[in-house]
């Protein structure tokens, strides 16, 4: 048995006493026959509260049951790794349930992506009217800090993300120009603000951003590793507010202590 097979059995299992679910008959609807697109359509969403051809009717739940499942899945071994029948299974259900309510595995993953920015958008929202009499440095502090508690609270985009990464697929499009664009632009625009406020250094601020991003995103999607590196099980639980604090003092005051502060 594969590594890969071998984690989706525990996940089938973890799923199954938390959601305390047994698969039955009455989870056996028709092949969804519908268009399959192949890349992932844009506004798609799972069908939910059909009634099945018994006449049972699914709860919605069951929806969101694969989504979840689908979520852990492509974040730990990536879309090529993951079968419709491997989701189905650490949700508990049988696959057909995935094909009835998304129809391919393409549109189960665009749904999955959708799921966890709705989940993302409650944790960093950004409304120009929370930031709109704030100078353009304590906004940019204010962007940052939100940022890094949503990658806190959920680091499966990132880990999806560096999955993608690899290679430029459709779905990694789909992802940049749907959902990453609008966020690396916010800070993009926040740094220029600053910096032409004479707030900061004029350095490019794609590559200021692109820094910020990745100190905000790796430490929590490798926190296993560094658990391990440093022999510390409080790794796997980075200190949000610790992390946002340095993150800002090293951009903002720099590494070096200042000449006048050294000693010896």
């Amino acid at each position: 048995m594969t590594w890969e097979a071998t984690r989706i059995d525990e996940l089938a299992g973890r799923r199954s006493v938390l959601n305390n679910t047994v698969p039955t008959s009455a989870e056996k609807p028709a092949m969804h026959t519908g268009r399959v697109p192949h890349e992932p359509s844009v506004d798609r969403a799972p069908r939910r509260g059909r009634a099945l051809d018994g006449g049972t009717r699914v709860s919605e739940s069951a929806a969101e049951r694969l989504l979840d499942a689908a979520i852990e899945l492509f974040a730990e071994l990536g879309y090529d790794a993951v079968s419709t029948g491997a989701v189905a299974k650490a949700a508990g259900m049988t696959q057909s349930m995935v094909h009835y309510y998304f129809g391919s595995k393409a549109t189960l993953w665009e749904a999955a992506v959708e799921r966890v920015m709705r989940r993302r958008g409650g944790s960093f929202e950004i409304r120009e009217q929370d930031l709109r009499d704030l100078d353009p440095l304590s906004r940019l502090k204010v962007i940052i800090r939100r940022f890094v508690a949503a990658n806190a609270a959920d680091p499966d985009l990132t880990r999806i993300l560096i999955h993608e990464g690899i290679s430029r697929s459709p779905r990694l499009r789909w992802l940049a120009e749907r959902f990453m664009r609008p966020g690396y632009l916010l800070f993009n625009r926040a740094i220029q603000d600053a910096i032409d406020a004479g707030l900061v250094r004029d350095l490019p601020p794609r590559d200021v951003t692109n820094i910020i991003v990745g100190a905000s995103t790796l430490t929590f999607s490798l926190s296993a590793l560094l658990a391990e590196v440093y022999d510390d099980e409080d790794a796997l639980t980075p200190d949000v507010d610790r992390l946002s604090d340095t993150l800002i003092d090293i951009l903002l005051s720099g590494l070096a202590v200042p000449r006048s502060d050294r000693t010896g």
